[in-house]
């Protein structure tokens, strides 16, 4: 719920003041400049500590890896999910209702695999994007976020043996949960991002042909056993249901 902000003195006491109402007061077209510069004088300290207290990518990414999502648990996941997304819309500054928006517009740019230095977009906000797309985002998005995190990855191998791996806030830990089903359409997809890249990183010299040659089996072989062990999970899962 927005404050009545064409009511300046009346708006909300400094306690409940908060990034997104302070914005309303900025861009409202309902106040005039003076009582603008009126509302920001009057609470210069209190909105100067909310500036401080904008998340930086690295808190984002280390309180999400402090709000563990929960095997089988899609209902209290879902509310997880919603508290994730209060906090990405803080540590980018912007309304919880304008989250879905601006993934969907940096989704956009990314698959464009231009760099996102190129294209108005920060590294901070692009990895806080990127750890909240790895934690809840669209099977589509994944495949987006690796093929550029691969393409434009200083070292390669790095990076796709991190993703791949549990534990790691990337790729692996996405498809752990039964919700994220890793269907045959969607392993294809990620295997050709992974060969696409590789090939990639050959031709320019990155990493040898053999290197090349052993990742991309390696690869294969590792999201075949992501998949079978969701398969297994969901074997678990169906037992217990009928037990």
């Amino acid at each position: 719920m927005g404050m009545k902000i064409d009511k300046i003195d009346k708006i909300n006491p400094v306690g409940n003041l908060d990034l997104y109402k302070v914005r309303e007061v900025i861009i409202s077209s309902k106040i005039t400049t003076d009582q603008k510069i009126k509302f920001i004088k009057k609470n210069h300290s209190e909105i100067s500590h909310l500036v401080d207290e904008k998340i930086s990518s690295s808190d984002f990414k280390t309180i999400m890896n402090n709000r563990p999502l929960i095997l089988f648990k899609p209902l209290k996941n879902s509310y997880t999910k919603a508290g994730d997304k209060k906090l990405l819309a803080i540590a980018l500054g912007i309304k919880p209702n304008e989250v879905d928006n601006y993934i969907k517009n940096i989704n956009l740019q990314v698959r464009s695999m231009q760099d996102i230095n190129t294209m108005g977009i920060s590294k901070d906000n692009y990895e806080e994007v990127k750890t909240y797309i790895f934690r809840h985002g669209e099977k589509e998005q994944v495949i987006n976020f690796l093929d550029y995190e691969l393409s434009h990855a200083k070292n390669i191998l790095h990076v796709l043996y991190h993703t791949l791996e549990y534990n790691s806030g990337g790729v692996a830990d996405y498809f752990i949960r039964p919700i994220h089903r890793l269907d045959n359409g969607t392993m294809l997809g990620i295997y050709n991002v992974v060969d696409k890249n590789l090939k990639a990183g050959r031709a320019s010299g990155k990493i040898s042909d053999v290197q090349a040659q052993e990742t991309a089996e390696w690869a294969l072989a590792r999201i075949y056993k992501i998949q079978n062990n969701q398969r297994l999970q969901n074997a678990i899962k169906l037992k217990k249901e009928l037990e």
